[in-house]
């Protein structure tokens, strides 16, 4: 019951972590979605300060969507814990192949999927009874907010899942490594009925400090959609002051 109480109390007080007082509007992040055809919303934590800078505050915090391939998250910390997933494969990547992370759902089974999301409280809704595509048909939605927050959980490894396997889904994300910046992120989109909407969530970690970020967005067309949100994020990244090693 307590520990019940204080997972529902942590995700609670995630919405309403921004305030006028943390909150910072960046117009010029509008102006770089218009540019690339995209409506939605971004948001930046800076762990240090707990300052965010977001476009589109209201859809950050009471917009929900289906998670997409972001939720494999949840699969892929279930599938190392009960060694579905070895710890020591390093070729394993939750931005590519969408039909492993599938097999790993199936693996693992329905009922024990419903009971790890009601223990994360995560998101809202039911899955529904197609397990190919829950995450993707609207069963289950998630706001922005609450994925900045588990992403930043997994981050310190703060989930009740073994804390190595927290660790290796890290790894798994990591995308670029370099002297400037480390950048870890997984994707998600959805071409379906004229939707193009898609997710970026992860963190960039510069000078070993690491800044949380979500982007949520619906776009003009369906080309190339994930790669114009990866280069989006990066455009966003780079006006923020980014991906160059002196933050």
């Amino acid at each position: 019951m307590v520990q019940n109480f204080l997972k529902a109390a942590f995700f609670i007080a995630l919405v309403y972590a921004c305030n006028p007082n943390n909150v910072k509007n960046d117009t010029a992040i509008a102006q770089l979605m218009d540019s690339a055809g995209m409506q939605g919303s971004f948001a930046l934590l800076e762990n240090g300060t707990e300052q965010f800078t977001i476009h589109n505050l209201s859809k950050y915090k009471d917009s929900a969507a289906a998670p997409l391939n972001t939720f494999f998250i949840i699969p892929a910390l279930v599938g190392l814990d009960k060694g579905i997933i070895n710890h020591h494969d390093t070729s394993l990547n939750l931005n590519v192949s969408a039909q492993f992370y599938k097999d790993v759902i199936a693996n693992i089974g329905r009922q024990q999927i419903l009971k790890v999301l009601d223990s994360l409280h995560y998101g809202k809704g039911i899955a529904s009874a197609d397990s190919t595509h829950f995450w993707e048909d609207g069963s289950i939605v998630i706001t922005p907010d609450e994925q900045l927050g588990l992403i930043k959980r997994i981050y310190f490894k703060e989930l009740f899942f073994q804390k190595k396997s927290q660790e290796q889904l890290k790894k798994m994300i990591l995308m670029e490594d370099n002297s400037n910046y480390r950048l870890s992120y997984i994707t998600g989109i959805d071409t379906t009925a004229n939707k193009n909407a898609g997710w970026v969530l992860g963190y960039v970690e510069e000078n070993q400090h690491p800044y949380f970020f979500v982007l949520n967005t619906e776009s003009n067309t369906s080309t190339n959609l994930t790669d114009n949100n990866i280069n989006l994020l990066k455009k966003i990244l780079l006006q923020q002051g980014f991906l160059k090693g002196i933050r």
